[in-house]
Protein backbone atom coordinates (compact mmCIF):
# COMPACT_ATOMS: atom_id res chain seq x y z
CA UNK A 1 0.00 0.00 0.00
CA UNK A 2 1.62 3.58 -1.06
CA UNK A 3 2.30 5.79 1.86
CA UNK A 4 1.00 8.79 0.24
CA UNK A 5 -0.26 9.98 -3.33
CA UNK A 6 -0.53 13.05 -5.19
CA UNK A 7 -3.37 13.06 -7.50
CA UNK A 8 -3.23 15.90 -10.08
CA UNK A 9 -1.48 18.49 -7.63
CA UNK A 10 -0.55 21.71 -8.52
CA UNK A 11 1.04 24.99 -6.72
CA UNK A 12 0.52 28.43 -7.59
CA UNK A 13 1.68 31.53 -6.17
CA UNK A 14 0.25 34.25 -7.31
CA UNK A 15 0.97 34.67 -11.27
CA UNK A 16 3.84 32.27 -10.89
CA UNK A 17 3.14 28.19 -11.27
CA UNK A 18 5.42 26.63 -9.31
CA UNK A 19 4.12 22.64 -10.33
CA UNK A 20 1.34 21.41 -12.55
CA UNK A 21 -0.52 18.35 -12.76
CA UNK A 22 1.51 16.12 -10.18
CA UNK A 23 1.01 12.82 -9.94
CA UNK A 24 3.62 10.81 -7.26
CA UNK A 25 3.21 7.66 -5.46
CA UNK A 26 5.65 7.07 -2.52
CA UNK A 27 5.34 3.58 -1.49
CA UNK A 28 7.52 1.67 1.73
CA UNK A 29 10.99 1.25 0.93
CA UNK A 30 11.78 4.16 -1.33
CA UNK A 31 14.55 5.77 -0.94
CA UNK A 32 13.76 8.70 -3.11
CA UNK A 33 16.72 11.33 -4.89
CA UNK A 34 14.66 13.89 -5.35
CA UNK A 35 16.44 15.93 -8.17
CA UNK A 36 15.86 19.47 -10.16
CA UNK A 37 17.33 22.51 -10.66
CA UNK A 38 17.36 25.59 -8.75
CA UNK A 39 13.54 27.09 -8.63
CA UNK A 40 11.99 23.85 -10.14
CA UNK A 41 10.04 23.61 -7.08
CA UNK A 42 11.79 20.96 -4.55
CA UNK A 43 11.45 22.54 -0.99
CA UNK A 44 7.68 23.14 -2.24
CA UNK A 45 6.94 19.44 -2.95
CA UNK A 46 8.54 18.63 0.37
CA UNK A 47 5.75 21.12 2.48
CA UNK A 48 3.22 19.55 0.34
CA UNK A 49 4.29 16.30 1.60
CA UNK A 50 4.66 17.41 4.80
CA UNK A 51 1.54 19.03 5.11
CA UNK A 52 2.66 22.68 5.80
CA UNK A 53 1.31 23.43 2.49
CA UNK A 54 -2.10 23.11 0.81
CA UNK A 55 -1.67 22.39 -2.75
CA UNK A 56 -4.04 25.30 -4.95
CA UNK A 57 -5.21 21.96 -6.86
CA UNK A 58 -5.46 18.58 -6.83
CA UNK A 59 -5.60 15.83 -3.97
CA UNK A 60 -2.90 14.26 -1.48
CA UNK A 61 -3.63 11.37 -0.11
CA UNK A 62 -1.83 9.68 3.14
CA UNK A 63 -1.67 6.35 4.71
CA UNK A 64 -3.81 6.00 7.77
CA UNK A 65 -1.48 6.92 11.01
CA UNK A 66 1.36 7.72 8.24
CA UNK A 67 4.37 9.66 10.51
CA UNK A 68 6.16 12.28 8.41
CA UNK A 69 9.45 13.78 9.80
CA UNK A 70 11.03 16.47 8.32
CA UNK A 71 14.06 18.29 8.45
CA UNK A 72 13.03 22.28 9.31
CA UNK A 73 14.43 25.27 11.60
CA UNK A 74 13.93 24.33 15.53
CA UNK A 75 11.45 25.37 17.35
CA UNK A 76 12.03 28.13 19.98
CA UNK A 77 14.10 26.31 22.95
CA UNK A 78 14.46 27.52 26.42
CA UNK A 79 17.99 29.93 26.76
CA UNK A 80 19.58 26.88 28.76
CA UNK A 81 18.68 24.26 26.54
CA UNK A 82 21.40 22.56 25.18
CA UNK A 83 22.29 20.47 21.86
CA UNK A 84 21.89 17.42 23.61
CA UNK A 85 18.09 18.76 24.68
CA UNK A 86 17.30 19.36 21.06
CA UNK A 87 17.55 16.12 19.96
CA UNK A 88 16.31 14.11 22.87
CA UNK A 89 12.76 15.77 21.36
CA UNK A 90 12.97 13.53 18.74
CA UNK A 91 11.19 10.97 21.35
CA UNK A 92 9.13 13.20 22.92
CA UNK A 93 7.84 10.84 26.01
CA UNK A 94 11.47 10.05 26.58
CA UNK A 95 12.53 14.24 26.59
CA UNK A 96 10.00 14.55 29.43
CA UNK A 97 11.16 12.02 31.66
CA UNK A 98 14.35 13.19 31.07
CA UNK A 99 13.47 17.02 31.86
CA UNK A 100 11.06 15.60 34.94
CA UNK A 101 14.39 13.30 36.37
CA UNK A 102 16.75 16.80 35.95
CA UNK A 103 13.92 18.90 37.62
CA UNK A 104 14.17 16.39 40.77
CA UNK A 105 17.73 16.65 40.85
CA UNK A 106 17.88 20.00 41.51
CA UNK A 107 15.04 19.90 44.37
CA UNK A 108 14.85 18.73 47.95
CA UNK A 109 14.96 15.95 48.57
CA UNK A 110 12.64 13.53 50.87
CA UNK A 111 11.00 10.46 50.95
CA UNK A 112 7.87 11.54 48.51
CA UNK A 113 10.59 12.87 46.01
CA UNK A 114 13.12 9.54 46.15
CA UNK A 115 10.43 7.54 45.42
CA UNK A 116 9.13 9.61 42.66
CA UNK A 117 12.73 9.77 41.24
CA UNK A 118 13.25 5.84 41.14
CA UNK A 119 9.86 5.45 39.50
CA UNK A 120 11.22 8.12 36.62
CA UNK A 121 14.55 6.92 36.45
CA UNK A 122 12.99 3.28 36.26
CA UNK A 123 10.32 4.35 33.33
CA UNK A 124 13.84 5.95 31.43
CA UNK A 125 15.36 2.87 31.64
CA UNK A 126 13.19 0.77 30.76
CA UNK A 127 11.71 2.90 27.34
CA UNK A 128 15.17 2.83 26.23
CA UNK A 129 16.57 6.12 27.32
CA UNK A 130 20.29 5.45 28.16
CA UNK A 131 20.85 4.03 25.08
CA UNK A 132 18.78 6.60 23.12
CA UNK A 133 21.50 9.36 24.78
CA UNK A 134 24.15 7.55 23.73
CA UNK A 135 22.39 7.36 19.99
CA UNK A 136 21.62 11.02 20.42
CA UNK A 137 25.25 11.71 21.41
CA UNK A 138 26.81 9.70 18.39
CA UNK A 139 24.64 11.72 15.78
CA UNK A 140 25.77 14.59 17.19
CA UNK A 141 29.74 13.71 17.09
CA UNK A 142 29.20 11.96 13.61
CA UNK A 143 27.91 15.53 12.44
CA UNK A 144 30.79 17.08 13.76
CA UNK A 145 29.25 18.32 17.54
CA UNK A 146 31.88 17.14 19.88
CA UNK A 147 31.20 15.95 23.66
CA UNK A 148 31.63 19.84 24.98
CA UNK A 149 29.37 21.26 22.24
CA UNK A 150 26.10 19.00 22.95
CA UNK A 151 26.58 19.88 26.17
CA UNK A 152 26.17 24.17 25.41
CA UNK A 153 23.81 26.50 25.33
CA UNK A 154 21.91 26.73 22.05
CA UNK A 155 22.92 30.66 22.40
CA UNK A 156 26.44 29.79 21.82
CA UNK A 157 26.13 27.89 19.11
CA UNK A 158 26.48 28.93 15.79
CA UNK A 159 23.88 28.81 12.78
CA UNK A 160 25.46 25.69 10.77
CA UNK A 161 25.74 24.18 14.47
CA UNK A 162 21.74 24.15 15.38
CA UNK A 163 21.23 22.99 12.01
CA UNK A 164 23.00 19.99 12.52
CA UNK A 165 21.45 19.49 15.64
CA UNK A 166 18.08 19.43 13.71
CA UNK A 167 19.18 17.28 11.21
CA UNK A 168 20.40 14.69 13.95
CA UNK A 169 16.74 15.35 15.87
CA UNK A 170 15.18 14.21 12.06
CA UNK A 171 17.17 11.32 11.87
CA UNK A 172 16.34 9.90 15.24
CA UNK A 173 12.48 10.64 14.79
CA UNK A 174 10.55 7.86 14.56
CA UNK A 175 8.71 7.97 11.20
CA UNK A 176 7.48 6.17 8.07
CA UNK A 177 8.69 9.25 5.87
CA UNK A 178 11.98 11.40 6.22
CA UNK A 179 11.68 14.10 4.18
CA UNK A 180 15.07 15.76 3.75
CA UNK A 181 16.38 18.92 2.10
CA UNK A 182 19.71 19.77 1.75
CA UNK A 183 20.79 17.85 4.94
CA UNK A 184 24.34 18.05 4.32
CA UNK A 185 24.36 22.04 4.71
CA UNK A 186 26.94 22.68 6.74
CA UNK A 187 28.65 19.50 6.80
CA UNK A 188 32.04 18.65 6.56
CA UNK A 189 33.20 15.78 4.23
CA UNK A 190 33.44 13.34 7.74
CA UNK A 191 30.11 14.56 8.58
CA UNK A 192 28.65 13.80 5.04
CA UNK A 193 30.30 10.30 4.83
CA UNK A 194 28.33 9.51 7.87
CA UNK A 195 25.06 11.03 7.04
CA UNK A 196 25.99 9.01 4.09
CA UNK A 197 25.86 5.86 6.22
CA UNK A 198 23.11 6.89 8.93
CA UNK A 199 20.99 7.16 5.47
CA UNK A 200 22.14 4.01 3.82
CA UNK A 201 21.26 2.28 7.17
CA UNK A 202 17.79 4.11 7.65
CA UNK A 203 14.82 1.51 8.33
CA UNK A 204 12.21 3.52 6.73
CA UNK A 205 11.41 5.42 3.45
CA UNK A 206 13.40 9.05 2.20
CA UNK A 207 13.11 11.69 0.32
CA UNK A 208 16.03 13.95 0.03
CA UNK A 209 16.95 16.80 -2.02
CA UNK A 210 20.70 17.48 -1.97
CA UNK A 211 23.35 18.44 -4.72
CA UNK A 212 25.61 15.97 -3.51
CA UNK A 213 25.81 14.05 -6.31
CA UNK A 214 27.85 11.10 -4.56
CA UNK A 215 25.15 11.27 -1.21
CA UNK A 216 22.41 10.74 -3.63
CA UNK A 217 24.15 7.97 -5.89
CA UNK A 218 24.94 5.94 -2.08
CA UNK A 219 21.46 5.53 -0.98
CA UNK A 220 18.76 6.33 -3.46
CA UNK A 221 16.62 2.96 -5.15
CA UNK A 222 14.39 5.31 -6.87
CA UNK A 223 14.66 9.42 -8.59
CA UNK A 224 11.86 11.89 -8.42
CA UNK A 225 12.65 14.22 -11.31
CA UNK A 226 11.31 17.60 -11.22
CA UNK A 227 11.56 19.32 -14.40
CA UNK A 228 9.24 22.08 -15.93
CA UNK A 229 6.25 22.03 -13.37
CA UNK A 230 5.95 18.24 -13.07
CA UNK A 231 7.42 14.97 -11.58
CA UNK A 232 8.50 11.65 -13.03
CA UNK A 233 9.31 8.79 -10.71
CA UNK A 234 11.83 5.75 -11.77
CA UNK A 235 13.42 3.22 -9.91
CA UNK A 236 16.92 2.47 -10.02
CA UNK A 237 20.23 4.59 -9.42
CA UNK A 238 20.60 8.07 -9.66
CA UNK A 239 23.70 7.15 -11.78
CA UNK A 240 21.01 4.90 -14.60
CA UNK A 241 18.29 7.68 -14.21
CA UNK A 242 20.69 10.25 -15.50
CA UNK A 243 22.41 7.80 -18.19
CA UNK A 244 18.65 6.68 -18.86
CA UNK A 245 17.31 10.22 -19.03
CA UNK A 246 20.51 11.45 -21.47
CA UNK A 247 19.21 8.64 -23.82
CA UNK A 248 15.95 9.40 -23.38
CA UNK A 249 16.33 12.93 -24.52
CA UNK A 250 18.83 12.12 -27.86
CA UNK A 251 16.37 9.14 -28.65
CA UNK A 252 13.28 12.35 -28.29
CA UNK A 253 15.93 14.34 -30.72
CA UNK A 254 15.89 11.65 -33.40
CA UNK A 255 12.32 10.89 -33.16
CA UNK A 256 11.72 14.98 -33.74
CA UNK A 257 14.28 15.27 -36.32
CA UNK A 258 12.62 12.27 -38.30
CA UNK A 259 8.50 13.46 -37.36
CA UNK A 260 10.14 17.17 -38.69
CA UNK A 261 11.26 15.59 -42.04
CA UNK A 262 7.92 13.47 -42.75
CA UNK A 263 5.48 16.66 -42.02
CA UNK A 264 7.75 19.25 -44.23
CA UNK A 265 7.44 16.69 -46.99
CA UNK A 266 3.55 16.53 -46.27
CA UNK A 267 3.66 20.54 -46.35
CA UNK A 268 5.55 20.41 -49.15
CA UNK A 269 3.64 17.98 -51.36
CA UNK A 270 0.16 20.08 -49.94
CA UNK A 271 2.06 23.26 -51.48
CA UNK A 272 2.54 21.39 -54.78
CA UNK A 273 -1.07 20.26 -55.08
CA UNK A 274 -2.51 23.62 -53.98
CA UNK A 275 -0.07 25.89 -56.60
CA UNK A 276 -0.77 22.76 -59.38
CA UNK A 277 -4.95 23.29 -58.57
CA UNK A 278 -4.22 27.29 -58.66
CA UNK A 279 -2.24 26.65 -61.81
CA UNK A 280 -4.62 24.89 -63.88
CA UNK A 281 -7.92 26.87 -62.52
CA UNK A 282 -6.43 30.27 -63.66
CA UNK A 283 -4.86 28.90 -67.00
CA UNK A 284 -8.25 27.22 -68.56
CA UNK A 285 -11.81 27.15 -68.61
CA UNK A 286 -12.24 24.00 -69.79
CA UNK A 287 -14.53 21.88 -68.00
CA UNK A 288 -12.64 18.49 -67.74
CA UNK A 289 -9.37 20.58 -66.50
CA UNK A 290 -11.22 21.89 -64.03
CA UNK A 291 -12.46 18.95 -62.54
CA UNK A 292 -8.98 17.94 -62.17
CA UNK A 293 -7.79 21.01 -60.84
CA UNK A 294 -10.90 20.30 -58.16
CA UNK A 295 -9.40 16.93 -57.51
CA UNK A 296 -5.88 17.95 -56.55
CA UNK A 297 -7.50 20.50 -54.99
CA UNK A 298 -8.95 18.24 -52.38
CA UNK A 299 -6.19 16.19 -52.20
CA UNK A 300 -4.22 18.95 -50.54
CA UNK A 301 -7.26 19.35 -48.05
CA UNK A 302 -6.82 15.51 -47.34
CA UNK A 303 -3.35 15.73 -47.07
CA UNK A 304 -3.75 19.13 -44.30
CA UNK A 305 -6.27 16.71 -42.56
CA UNK A 306 -3.61 14.08 -42.35
CA UNK A 307 -0.82 16.74 -40.84
CA UNK A 308 -3.51 18.39 -38.49
CA UNK A 309 -4.13 14.52 -37.00
CA UNK A 310 -0.41 13.52 -36.85
CA UNK A 311 0.36 17.13 -35.00
CA UNK A 312 -2.48 16.63 -32.47
CA UNK A 313 -2.28 12.68 -32.05
CA UNK A 314 -0.14 11.36 -28.95
CA UNK A 315 2.56 9.90 -30.95
CA UNK A 316 3.18 13.47 -32.06
CA UNK A 317 6.85 14.26 -30.44
CA UNK A 318 7.90 17.36 -28.69
CA UNK A 319 10.78 19.25 -29.71
CA UNK A 320 13.21 18.55 -26.76
CA UNK A 321 14.01 21.44 -24.35
CA UNK A 322 17.16 22.56 -24.08
CA UNK A 323 17.12 23.51 -20.25
CA UNK A 324 19.06 26.43 -19.46
CA UNK A 325 22.05 25.75 -17.03
CA UNK A 326 24.99 27.99 -16.03
CA UNK A 327 27.03 27.26 -19.35
CA UNK A 328 30.78 28.44 -18.09
CA UNK A 329 33.86 28.57 -20.75
CA UNK A 330 36.97 29.90 -18.31
CA UNK A 331 39.27 32.29 -20.37
CA UNK A 332 42.42 30.75 -21.81
CA UNK A 333 45.39 31.44 -19.39
CA UNK A 334 48.40 32.57 -20.55
CA UNK A 335 51.44 30.59 -21.25
CA UNK A 336 53.75 32.10 -18.91
CA UNK A 337 55.89 31.03 -15.79
CA UNK A 338 55.00 27.03 -15.10
CA UNK A 339 55.05 27.64 -11.39
CA UNK A 340 52.02 29.51 -9.95
CA UNK A 341 52.25 29.26 -6.34
CA UNK A 342 54.38 28.03 -3.38
CA UNK A 343 53.74 28.01 0.44
CA UNK A 344 56.67 27.43 2.33
CA UNK A 345 56.60 26.73 6.13
CA UNK A 346 53.33 28.58 6.58
CA UNK A 347 51.54 28.60 9.84
CA UNK A 348 48.27 30.73 10.63
CA UNK A 349 45.25 31.61 13.11
CA UNK A 350 43.89 34.03 15.03
CA UNK A 351 45.21 35.01 18.57
CA UNK A 352 47.26 32.95 19.80
CA UNK A 353 45.36 29.58 18.41
CA UNK A 354 47.37 28.04 14.99
CA UNK A 355 45.19 26.36 12.74
CA UNK A 356 47.73 25.60 10.36
CA UNK A 357 51.02 24.37 11.16
CA UNK A 358 53.82 24.52 8.66
CA UNK A 359 52.13 24.12 5.41
CA UNK A 360 54.27 23.87 2.30
CA UNK A 361 53.15 23.01 -1.44
CA UNK A 362 54.03 24.00 -4.85
CA UNK A 363 51.29 24.81 -7.28
CA UNK A 364 52.27 24.72 -11.27
CA UNK A 365 50.24 25.34 -14.11
CA UNK A 366 48.42 22.58 -15.51
CA UNK A 367 47.56 21.32 -11.24
CA UNK A 368 44.28 21.44 -9.68
CA UNK A 369 45.23 21.03 -6.20
CA UNK A 370 41.90 20.20 -3.68
CA UNK A 371 42.25 20.93 0.12
CA UNK A 372 39.81 19.15 1.95
CA UNK A 373 39.14 18.61 5.83
CA UNK A 374 36.89 19.15 8.79
CA UNK A 375 34.87 22.42 8.97
CA UNK A 376 37.06 24.47 11.52
CA UNK A 377 40.57 22.86 10.43
CA UNK A 378 41.88 26.07 8.92
CA UNK A 379 41.06 25.69 5.22
CA UNK A 380 39.70 29.48 4.93
CA UNK A 381 42.16 30.76 7.10
CA UNK A 382 44.95 29.09 4.80
CA UNK A 383 43.30 30.86 1.26
CA UNK A 384 43.56 34.38 3.13
CA UNK A 385 47.46 33.71 3.81
CA UNK A 386 47.81 32.31 -0.09
CA UNK A 387 45.82 35.72 -1.39
CA UNK A 388 47.10 37.98 1.47
CA UNK A 389 43.87 39.35 3.52
CA UNK A 390 45.66 37.21 6.28
CA UNK A 391 49.00 37.77 7.62
CA UNK A 392 50.94 34.06 8.19
CA UNK A 393 52.52 33.62 12.02
CA UNK A 394 55.57 32.30 10.09
CA UNK A 395 56.42 31.01 6.83
CA UNK A 396 55.94 32.47 3.21
CA UNK A 397 53.31 32.40 0.37
CA UNK A 398 54.72 33.36 -3.20
CA UNK A 399 52.66 33.89 -6.11
CA UNK A 400 54.18 34.48 -9.21
CA UNK A 401 54.52 37.94 -10.53
CA UNK A 402 53.39 37.70 -13.59
CA UNK A 403 50.21 35.43 -12.90
CA UNK A 404 46.96 36.72 -13.11
CA UNK A 405 44.65 35.54 -9.94
CA UNK A 406 40.96 34.64 -9.61
CA UNK A 407 39.75 34.24 -5.70
CA UNK A 408 36.65 32.98 -5.09
CA UNK A 409 35.77 32.95 -1.31
CA UNK A 410 32.01 31.42 0.37
CA UNK A 411 30.65 34.99 0.81
CA UNK A 412 31.17 35.73 -2.59
CA UNK A 413 33.36 38.89 -1.87
CA UNK A 414 33.38 40.99 -4.86
CA UNK A 415 29.54 41.47 -5.86
CA UNK A 416 27.66 44.46 -4.50
CA UNK A 417 24.29 43.74 -3.57
CA UNK A 418 23.06 47.70 -4.52
CA UNK A 419 24.31 47.30 -8.03
CA UNK A 420 22.21 45.65 -10.92
CA UNK A 421 23.07 42.68 -12.87
CA UNK A 422 24.52 44.72 -15.79
CA UNK A 423 26.47 47.70 -13.81
CA UNK A 424 28.30 44.83 -11.33
CA UNK A 425 29.27 43.27 -14.98
CA UNK A 426 30.39 46.44 -16.60
CA UNK A 427 32.36 46.87 -13.59
CA UNK A 428 34.46 43.76 -12.93
CA UNK A 429 34.95 43.05 -16.69
CA UNK A 430 36.13 44.24 -19.93
CA UNK A 431 32.80 43.41 -21.45
CA UNK A 432 30.34 45.48 -24.10
CA UNK A 433 27.19 46.06 -23.44
CA UNK A 434 26.01 43.37 -26.00
CA UNK A 435 28.40 40.68 -24.67
CA UNK A 436 27.49 41.36 -21.12
CA UNK A 437 23.38 40.81 -21.94
CA UNK A 438 25.09 37.88 -23.74
CA UNK A 439 26.85 36.45 -20.77
CA UNK A 440 23.58 36.95 -18.60
CA UNK A 441 21.43 34.63 -21.19
CA UNK A 442 24.32 32.25 -20.90
CA UNK A 443 23.91 32.00 -17.56
CA UNK A 444 20.50 31.38 -17.01
CA UNK A 445 19.62 35.19 -15.94
CA UNK A 446 18.45 36.30 -19.53
CA UNK A 447 16.77 40.02 -19.36
CA UNK A 448 17.38 40.00 -15.74
CA UNK A 449 19.93 43.00 -16.57
CA UNK A 450 18.10 45.53 -14.31
CA UNK A 451 17.60 43.20 -11.40
CA UNK A 452 19.87 44.24 -8.47
CA UNK A 453 22.46 41.61 -7.30
CA UNK A 454 21.26 41.61 -3.90
CA UNK A 455 17.82 40.40 -4.63
CA UNK A 456 19.30 37.35 -6.39
CA UNK A 457 19.34 33.76 -4.89
CA UNK A 458 22.18 32.42 -3.49
CA UNK A 459 22.68 29.81 -6.86
CA UNK A 460 22.03 33.07 -8.92
CA UNK A 461 24.71 34.87 -7.57
CA UNK A 462 27.16 32.43 -7.95
CA UNK A 463 26.42 31.90 -11.25
CA UNK A 464 27.31 35.48 -11.24
CA UNK A 465 29.96 35.72 -9.73
CA UNK A 466 31.45 32.44 -11.51
CA UNK A 467 30.50 34.46 -14.78
CA UNK A 468 33.15 37.16 -14.02
CA UNK A 469 35.50 34.21 -13.94
CA UNK A 470 34.64 33.61 -17.95
CA UNK A 471 36.61 36.50 -18.49
CA UNK A 472 39.69 36.82 -16.48
CA UNK A 473 41.86 34.90 -18.23
CA UNK A 474 43.40 34.09 -14.87
CA UNK A 475 46.47 31.93 -14.36
CA UNK A 476 45.33 30.77 -10.80
CA UNK A 477 41.78 30.40 -9.69
CA UNK A 478 41.53 30.15 -5.91
CA UNK A 479 37.88 28.78 -4.72
CA UNK A 480 36.46 28.27 -1.78
CA UNK A 481 33.65 25.69 -1.71
CA UNK A 482 32.71 26.91 -5.27
CA UNK A 483 29.58 24.68 -5.91
CA UNK A 484 27.47 25.77 -2.74
CA UNK A 485 24.08 27.10 -4.01
CA UNK A 486 24.81 25.60 -7.42
CA UNK A 487 22.52 22.66 -8.60
CA UNK A 488 23.17 19.45 -9.84
CA UNK A 489 23.51 20.22 -13.79
CA UNK A 490 25.46 23.51 -12.83
CA UNK A 491 28.01 22.06 -10.55
CA UNK A 492 28.14 19.26 -13.33
CA UNK A 493 29.08 22.49 -15.88
CA UNK A 494 31.47 23.72 -13.36
CA UNK A 495 33.49 20.42 -12.84
CA UNK A 496 33.62 20.38 -16.64
CA UNK A 497 34.87 23.88 -16.89
CA UNK A 498 37.43 23.34 -14.47
CA UNK A 499 38.88 20.10 -15.58
CA UNK A 500 39.31 22.34 -18.99
CA UNK A 501 41.24 24.73 -18.03
CA UNK A 502 44.76 25.27 -18.80
CA UNK A 503 45.96 27.34 -15.89
CA UNK A 504 46.57 26.51 -11.76
CA UNK A 505 43.62 25.88 -9.67
CA UNK A 506 43.90 25.33 -5.59
CA UNK A 507 40.24 24.20 -4.39
CA UNK A 508 38.68 23.73 -1.24
CA UNK A 509 35.38 21.80 -0.83
CA UNK A 510 33.26 19.54 0.59
CA UNK A 511 31.87 17.79 -2.60
CA UNK A 512 33.48 14.67 -2.97
CA UNK A 513 32.76 14.25 -6.36
CA UNK A 514 33.79 17.27 -7.56
CA UNK A 515 37.25 16.81 -5.84
CA UNK A 516 37.27 13.55 -7.55
CA UNK A 517 36.69 14.25 -11.13
CA UNK A 518 38.72 17.89 -10.99
CA UNK A 519 41.91 17.74 -8.44
CA UNK A 520 45.00 16.14 -9.73
CA UNK A 521 46.27 15.95 -6.28
CA UNK A 522 44.32 16.25 -2.84
CA UNK A 523 45.64 17.41 0.45
CA UNK A 524 43.96 17.07 3.67
CA UNK A 525 44.18 19.42 6.53
CA UNK A 526 44.07 17.78 9.56
CA UNK A 527 44.80 18.48 13.19
CA UNK A 528 47.04 21.87 11.43
CA UNK A 529 48.76 19.54 9.25
CA UNK A 530 48.95 19.52 5.15
CA UNK A 531 49.20 16.11 4.14
CA UNK A 532 49.24 14.98 0.51
CA UNK A 533 46.14 12.24 0.28
CA UNK A 534 47.04 8.88 -1.42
Amino acid sequence: MALLALQGVSLHFGAADVLEDVNLVLEPGMKSALVGENGSGKSSLLALLAGTLDPSAGSIERQRGLRIARLEQLPDYDAGSTALDVVFDARPELAQLRRNIAALDEAEMNDDTALLYAELVAEFQAGGGYEFEARCRQALAGLGLAEEAAERPLATLSGGELARCGLARALLTDCDLLLLDEPDNHLDIDGIRWLEQALVDYPGSLLVASHDRELLDSIANCVVDLEDGTARLERGSLEAYFERKRERIERQKLEYLEQQRRVEKLRASIRGAEQQARGIEHGTIHFHYRKIAKKIARTAVVRKRRLERELASESSVEEPVERSVARLDIGSASHGTSGLLWLDGISAGYGEQALVSNASLTLKRGQRLAITGRNGSGKSTLLKCITGELEPMTGEAWIAGSASVFYCDQQQAGLDHELSLYEQLELSSPLTANQIHYLLARIGLKGRSEQLVGTLSGGERTRLLLSVLMNTHADLLILDEPSNHLDLPSIEVLQAALVGFSGGVLLVSHDRHLVQHVATYVFELKDGRLSPVQ
